[in-house]
């Protein structure tokens, strides 16, 4: 039997610093002795280190992208980090709820967000008990706001993920984007840059695996490397199999496999001409997987146990039963700023139920009883 009391002393405090809840802390602190000296020093109101965060200097007025596009980087944008949590009561594991916060850069507390968009909560207040829950990390989600006082994305970072660039022997963090006008671009915290153009009008960004995807408007797929070099992707998606509209495709990862899901308006968009500010209502979703050993995407007529989350910042999968009301096999959105959820039924689709029409026990996981 290992003597956990015999671990180096160096290792407890990075050990203390990755726990997320009170209980967690004080099952810590009673191991032994040292262990509990090692989180004697600790803020007892707050006894948590905050995660690492890249932080970001504002975009200087000479640094920002101008070329021949219609818009710019506004000066004071910064990089805003969210994360997805995982709430459970540490009597009851099980199950449990998810949030989602940020910090705010004005005032530096803590703030709850809708998980579904990036909006804080009405009733989201400055401080939140979790003292009989256990907290986990399920997710981050990053986007460049244009200023600190609202929640805008800028017009050169619409999707956005963040990446290690390789300079010299070393690797640095920076940020992906999607630009308005189906550019890629690039941000350091001090360069800001456009990629070379290789795909036709970018819509979708993601790292899976380590490798960065984007998809453009021909439904080819396109590798970003860390030497920030685009090639194209073996796989691509078949405009056969889909509307041949790529605007409502994203990218999904999981159970470390790669998905697309197509967003199916009520209006055909080949049967009427593109507007940027028009939006045609949901009609229904379909899946689809990269097969890497066929070389080739194929539609999915079942997530099983999976539910897709399409938060407007990010996207990725849970496990129902993990969470309180959660549907199996079905996908989570926001429409019309009300919470909605499209079950597959096997491929035979199903209607699309919001809040507002349906009891709210398949939304619980996204209102805790705690708030």
């Amino acid at each position: 039997m290992v003597d956990w009391s015999n671990l180096p002393e160096e290792l407890l405090p990075l050990i203390a610093a990755r726990l997320f809840s009170v209980v967690e802390l004080k099952r810590f602190s009673s191991i032994c002795k040292s262990w509990q000296y090692s989180v004697s020093g600790l803020n007892k109101n707050y006894p948590f280190p905050s995660r690492p965060i890249i932080h970001f200097n504002p975009i200087a007025p000479s640094e920002t992208i101008l070329h021949n596009h219609v818009y710019r980087c506004d000066p004071g944008a910064f990089l805003s980090r969210a994360a997805f949590f995982r709430v459970t009561l540490s009597s009851s594991p099980t199950k449990g709820w998810m949030i989602k916060s940020d910090v705010d850069i004005n005032s530096g507390k803590f703030r709850l967000l809708n998980p579904l968009s990036r909006f804080p909560l009405r009733h989201s207040s400055e401080g939140l008990n979790l003292f009989e829950f256990t907290v986990s990390e399920i997710r981050e989600a990053y986007a460049v706001l244009q200023d600190a006082k609202g929640r805008i994305t800028t017009p050169g970072f619409q999707k956005s993920v963040l990446v290690k660039v390789k300079k010299g022997e070393d690797h640095h963090h920076g940020v992906l984007g999607i630009g308005r006008e189906g550019t890629i671009n690039y941000w350091d915290g001090n360069v800001l840059k456009e990629l070379k153009q290789m795909g036709d009008h970018f819509f979708d960004i993601i790292v899976h695996k380590g490798v960065t995807y984007v998809l453009d408007s021909n439904g080819i797929v396109w590798c970003i490397n860390s030497d920030l070099e685009i090639s194209r992707y073996v796989t691509s998606l078949n405009e056969y199999i889909t509307n041949g509209y790529w605007v409502h495709l994203r990218f999904v990862e999981c159970c470390g496999e790669l998905y697309a899901v197509e967003r199916i308006p009520k209006e055909n968009p080949r049967k009427r001409k593109w507007n940027l500010f028009h939006y045609s209502k949901t009609a229904g979703f379909k899946v689809y997987k990269m097969d890497e050993e066929l070389g080739k995407w194929i539609e999915v007529k079942t997530l099983g146990d999976n539910a897709f989350v399409m938060a407007t910042d990010t996207c990725f999968s849970v496990l129902a039963h993990e969470f309180y009301g959660c549907l199996p096999n079905s996908i989570y959105f926001i429409e019309d700023l009300q919470p909605k959820v499209f079950q597959l039924d096997n491929g035979n689709g199903s209607s699309i139920t919001s809040k507002s029409e349906s009891s709210e026990s398949s939304f619980q996981m996204f209102f805790p009883s705690f708030l």
